[in-house]
């Protein structure tokens, strides 16, 4: 099997295979700009339908499209170990390539380094998304009682994905990563909504704690209403997982004023990723930052903590 050299094999491959990937990009504007970076660590790198280079490439995006901003370039940086196989650095580029190819965005700048084996856990990936606003970008200052609280898309996905390979090897055929671009998505939702973030690493718990805390108003969300797929809460459930904690890497949380919910909702599903889109709650009146579940008897009780994690580096 051939392996990467320590020298220039990695970077000339990699720059070779995204060069001029995406469309041209030449309106960011100073006065419009927004950018978000992240670096990239996925336990296993590669992974059934997907690898750290699309989790890198749809983490910076989505979180650019969820405040708002339309992405246009990508900057990134690939840390690869001495020794991994040129067929997973090949997987690599084309994967970065293909994701950013659907989000939309130009690559416009990579930097590869190639350190010892042993100590970059395979490759590692930085990746900086560059947008533009079209309209001023909301903020969770924008959250009114009464607003409603939508997710795009499946819960827990990426998460249950990942342990089943860690844990259970042969159950992630069950259930794939829901790894995805998302600013088209959104795009034909914005001027609905009040506020958006992306669900990351920490779930859709820490995604609604934070925005209560910003707030500082009560969400109460619905456990029945949550879209989890039957075959996700099983993977969830060995582990000991609540799908709120889950990890997700394609899917967004939207508030949205309560006369736009429905027709939100309904172009939501229209889209490809976004056809388990539901509605899972409300903005409270309560002055009090907190987040609620209603359980299946009708009782609210306040969000239970996340257990200490022991899967780590799940994004």
């Amino acid at each position: 099997m051939r392996q990467v050299a320590l020298g220039s094999a990695a970077p000339a491959l990699v720059r070779a295979a995204l060069d001029g990937v995406g469309p041209a990009s030449d309106d960011l504007t100073i006065g419009q700009l927004d950018v978000r970076t992240g670096v990239f660590v996925v336990d296993p790198p590669f992974f059934g339908n997907g690898d750290v280079g699309r989790a890198a490439v749809c983490g910076v995006v989505n979180e650019l499209a969820a405040a708002g901003a339309e992405p246009r370039r990508l900057a990134l940086g690939v840390i690869v170990e001495a020794g991994l196989p040129v067929r997973l650095l090949q997987r690599l580029v084309r994967s970065i390539r293909e994701a950013a190819r659907e989000a939309g965005v130009a690559i416009a700048a990579v930097d590869t380094k190639v350190v010892r084996a042993g100590e970059a856990d395979q490759v590692f990936v930085t990746a900086t998304a560059f947008g533009v606003h079209r309209r001023p970008a909301a903020l969770p200052a924008a959250l009114r009682p009464g607003d409603r609280i939508l997710v795009t898309g499946a819960l827990g996905d990426h998460a249950a994905h990942l342990l089943t390979l860690r844990g259970a090897p042969g159950l992630e055929q069950y259930v794939d990563s829901d790894c995805a671009p998302l600013a088209g998505l959104v795009t034909g939702v914005r001027p609905q909504l009040r506020y958006a973030a992306a669900i990351g690493g920490g779930g859709l718990a820490a995604t609604l704690d934070n925005c209560s805390r910003a707030r500082g108003l009560t969400l109460r969300i619905t456990r029945s209403a949550l879209p989890v797929r039957h075959q996700t809460r099983v993977a969830l459930g060995l582990q000991g997982l609540d799908p709120l904690h889950a990890g997700c890497a394609g899917s967004l949380c939207l508030f949205v004023p309560p006369d736009h919910g429905a027709a939100v909702l309904r172009r939501l599903r229209a889209h490809p990723y976004g056809r388990l889109a539901c509605d899972i709650g409300e903005v409270t009146g309560r002055p009090l930052p907190a987040v609620e579940v209603v359980g299946p008897d009708g009782t609210a009780h306040p969000l239970a903590p996340a257990r200490p994690p022991e899967q780590v580096r799940l994004l």
